[in-house]
């Protein structure tokens, strides 16, 4: 796992249940405002299961992908009652 994967991974496991971030506030959180896409495609890579990929969205308020699998990102966000 790369450096960059490890310092974007940290921070998403930090955010809490019923809460979002944005790819570009996680972005900023690493010193790094302007690599949101960067931050997008860790996560699209991402595997472990501790890392809640689903809570990432895209600063307009829309959902954005999630392994290719938008239905379950959908599905995981309805659950902790942020849709």
């Amino acid at each position: 796992m790369r450096a960059f994967q490890k310092l974007v991974y940290g921070v998403v496991r930090k955010i809490p249940a019923g809460q979002t971030r944005s790819y570009k506030q996680i972005a900023m959180s690493i010193s790094k405002p302007k690599a949101f896409r960067a931050v997008a495609s860790a996560l699209a890579k991402n595997t472990d299961k501790t890392v809640p990929c689903h809570r990432v969205i895209r600063s307009d308020g829309k959902l954005g992908g999630y392994n290719g699998l938008l239905g379950t990102k959908e599905k995981l966000l309805k659950k902790e009652s942020l849709l």
